[in-house]
């Protein structure tokens, strides 16, 4: 046993001293990608002349580099006890086992693998009809075991679905590909086994919609030399193609008549021609598919008519007279006869017996007929063609002659003539005649008649103008010149001269008569009085009026007059003027005297107006509106009072509150009402602010002077906007807490609704016991009911307390110690009590 130890012993001593050849990589398999090129070391660690050599898969000796023979396989020797095993540019013919070996039989192999780049080949785009399953290919060069993985934009597509199918190696599987799934695709593969390589690329994939016409072009009918325009609009993807056909297939290219638009969307036919008639098809076809779509529209072309053209006719009054209306060209035509835009129907006409329309020949001619021409039927009528290619028209005048007349519609409203020595006047008559007239005035002065447009008399001047106006125009100097003017107008009809005459009576003007002066209204500061214009007016407009008032002053009598422009405003016969500006308590003896343009007439009958004791301001008068555009404000507009009761207004107050309008006879205490505003008296606008939306209130305004606050107008109003309704939970609290507080604000109080006869009534609290707070109430009540049980006795016995000032202030009652003075003011006046009370 231990000489067999040595011997092994020995005979590694003897293989070591021969040496070993080792491999770098060392194997024994090399996996190398075709991209690179690959280098092997061969090492032997024995004697320095042994050189390692490399054998190739066939076995064959690798020659050394630079011989001229390697196919991309060579060796060199770096050093006496290194070889390099070179291998460029490696193809898959090179995979195999290469051995590096010595001559003493020492050796060691090395397997090498080769695997090609990762490559992956995909078409893009990949087109697919719409709604069929599609498969997006992509392939893979690879030896190894590949992963394949697919993304949609940004979304992974994770496993198979009922969209998706993925277990298919080199496609993936869209399941009824809709307009959704177009897009951009990745396909990414990675080598699971080798050299672990991975690769992706985009896919484009296109889905393919069958074309739709959308909007397809229509029947059209259209007009000889005009335009005609087809549209059609398709869809689809990719974007249709459109091509436009006539009915014989040919197919129809933009020429100097037939222009294509927008990509085929608009053909629009140019200077049309009866030739042009006929199917229009409109053709979308869609890249790599054999589906189309199609519409068709008829053309038809239509030649407008042409008129005859119109005649100038001209007739005598109550002639017979015929004008006749054809058409000379185009197609047949509906034709009507037309008068200041209307059309005169067939047969004869509503308005006028005299006149018949006749449709001739098939409709092909219409004569217009007047059996007995009038005056009126002066003037143009339009004979009117239309048919489906157009409408025409000509116009024909009819002249009607007759004598001249006078214009009675000009001339009553010019009136009668009425003038005075140096005031220049104009007469005019009025004439209607065809042919139009010519004119000539005469005068007659007692027996002679004088031709005053033959004369050369400057004082007269005749004149006319082309709407039948024929005018002497003078300026009377003497008597004799408010006399009887005479105008005459001529015309020549079918050579027989025409004359007529007008007489206008020109009349010297007077002074107007007295008016009828009664007073109307007596203030303190003004009197009004009513005035009737004069039966006679000297025979011209009553311009003003002139107003005389008499009355004492420190034993004198003083004269003072005003004159007031002529009203003429009223419906009634007469006429309300204001003597402003008077003393109080004072009679004023009044005259009037009526003026025109000529002269100022008589004064009227002396009457008498008695101005009323001093007192506060009447009211003013509230002219704002009783709705509000705001729903927080409202503006208040008024006019100051008729009367300022013999002072000078102060100032303006205002006071508002909230009302119920279901409950109108509520008594409604200060408390409730706002604080009083004063305003400045130049002022006749005030604004009330913060006031709640959707609300009925009511406001008053009164006028203050040094005598006293004056009478109030009041006006009911309501804010804009609607009320909010409170949910059943504010409902809720808002009750709770209107318990806990049984005390309401001044302008909310909480009322019963109005009983049947219309009183309403304050809702009592409700009482539980007669606690600590009830007794004093009583008490407080009991005092209250002594202290107005004495002070209406001081009113009944002295004639004062707070009795008598609410008698005074509210009820009207005369305050003790003041005047009251009873005017009776002329027969036709009722007796008007006034009284003023100085306490303010």
């Amino acid at each position: 046993m231990d000489s067999l130890r040595i011997l092994l012993f020995a005979l590694a001593y003897v293989r070591l001293s021969y040496g070993a050849v080792s491999l770098a990589p060392q194997g024994p398999t090399l996996e190398k990608g075709m991209t690179e090129d690959i280098v092997i070391l061969c090492t032997y660690s024995g004697d320095d002349d042994l050189r390692p050599q490399w054998r190739d898969p066939q076995n064959n000796v690798v020659p050394l580099a630079g011989t001229g023979v390697s196919g991309g396989v060579a060796v060199t020797h770096p050093t006496t006890t290194i070889t390099k095993l070179e291998i460029t540019n490696p193809q898959e013919s090179h995979e195999g086992q290469y051995t590096c070996f010595t001559t003493d039989g020492e050796q060691k192999s090395i397997n090498l693998v080769l695997y090609p780049p990762l490559e992956l080949e995909a078409d893009s785009p990949q087109s697919f009809e719409i709604y069929r399953n599609a498969r997006v290919l992509c392939k893979v060069n690879s030896k190894a075991n590949v992963l394949y993985e697919w993304k949609f934009g940004e979304l992974a597509i994770a496993g198979t679905n009922a969209k998706y199918n993925i277990e298919h190696k080199e496609y993936l599987e869209i399941v009824n590909i809709s307009s959704q799934d177009d897009g951009t695709y990745e396909c990414s593969a990675t080598e699971t086994t080798g050299l672990v390589a991975s690769d992706s690329i985009d896919i484009r994939v296109e889905v393919l919609v069958p074309p739709k016409i959308t909007l397809g072009p229509e029947d059209f009918n259209g007009t000889e030399g005009k335009n005609a325009e087809f549209k059609c609009i398709a869809t689809g993807n990719p974007p249709p193609v459109l091509r436009w056909t006539t009915s014989g297939n040919q197919v129809i290219e933009s020429t100097d008549r037939f222009t294509i638009e927008d990509s085929g969307e608009k053909l629009i036919i140019n200077d049309l021609r009866k030739a042009d008639e006929g199917s229009y098809i409109c053709t979308a076809t869609v890249e790599k598919l054999t589906i189309t779509a199609q519409r068709v529209a008829t053309l038809r072309v239509f030649i407008p008519p042409v008129v005859q053209e119109g005649i100038e006719k001209s007739a005598l009054e109550n002639s017979r007279e015929t004008l006749s209306c054809n058409t000379v060209s185009g197609d047949k035509s509906e034709l009507t006869w037309r008068r200041f835009g209307e059309d005169m129907p067939v047969g004869v006409q509503p308005t006028a017996a005299d006149i018949e329309v006749q449709s001739l020949q098939d409709g092909s001619r219409l004569d217009l007929i007047f059996s007995s021409v009038k005056r009126s039927y002066n003037g143009s009528y339009e004979c009117f063609a239309k048919n489906a290619g157009g409408e025409a028209s000509a116009i024909s005048n009819l002249t009607v002659n007759f004598p001249p007349v006078i214009d009675k519609k000009r001339q009553d409203q010019q009136g009668a003539y009425t003038g005075w020595i140096g005031n220049e006047m104009t007469l005019t008559c009025y004439w209607l005649a065809n042919p139009p007239a010519q004119y000539y005035w005469v005068i007659k002065r007692n027996t002679q008649v004088t031709n005053l447009t033959d004369i050369s008399d400057p004082v007269f001047t005749v004149f006319s103008t082309a709407d039948g106006a024929s005018s002497v125009s003078f300026t009377p100097g003497k008597s004799e010149d408010f006399s009887v003017y005479t105008c005459y107008a001529y015309n020549v009809i079918d050579g027989v001269e025409q004359v007529a005459q007008h007489n206008i009576d020109f009349r010297s003007a007077g002074a107007p008569d007295a008016p009828n002066v009664e007073v109307d209204t007596n203030r303190p500061t003004s009197i009004t009085l009513r005035i009737e214009e004069p039966e006679y007016t000297g025979g011209l407009d009553i311009i003003s009026y002139n107003i005389t008032w008499k009355f004492e002053s420190r034993g004198e009598e003083v004269v003072k007059y005003e004159v007031f422009d002529y009203k003429n405003e009223d419906d009634e016969d007469f006429e309300r003027y204001v003597i402003e500006g008077l003393d109080s308590e004072k009679p004023y003896k009044i005259q009037v005297a009526a003026k025109n343009e000529y002269i100022l007439g008589e004064q009227s009958e002396e009457v008498i107006g008695r101005t009323l004791s001093s007192r506060p301001p009447y009211a003013p008068k509230i002219t704002s509106p009783q709705t509000s555009e705001s729903e927080t404000e409202y503006t208040l507009e008024w006019e100051e009072p008729a009367d300022n009761g013999g002072a000078e207004i102060e100032a303006y107050y205002i006071q508002y509150w909230e009302y119920d309008p279901n409950r109108p006879n509520e008594v409604i205490e200060n408390g409730d009402k706002s604080s009083v505003q004063k305003v400045d008296k130049v002022y006749r606008k005030h604004i009330i602010p913060e006031l709640e939306k959707a609300t009925d209130y009511k406001v008053e305004i009164w006028a203050s002077s040094t005598l006293g606050d004056g009478n109030r107008d009041i006006i009911a109003f309501k804010t804009a906007g609607k009320k909010n309704l409170p949910t059943a939970g504010e409902f809720s609290t808002s009750t709770s807490a209107t318990k806990q507080n049984s005390t309401p604000s001044p302008l909310q109080r909480q009322t019963t609704p109005a009983s049947d006869d219309g009183d309403t009534t304050v809702k009592p609290a409700e009482s539980v016991g007669l606690e600590k707070g009830t007794i004093i109430g009583i008490v407080i009540a009991a005092f209250l009911i002594v202290l107005i049980v004495v002070d209406i006795s001081c009113c009944i016995v002295n004639d004062c307390g707070m009795t008598m000032c609410l008698c005074v202030h509210c009820c009207g009652r005369q305050a003790p110690g003041t005047k009251a003075t009873e005017v009776e003011l002329g027969d036709n006046l009722n007796a008007v009590k006034y009284t003023f009370v100085e306490d303010r």
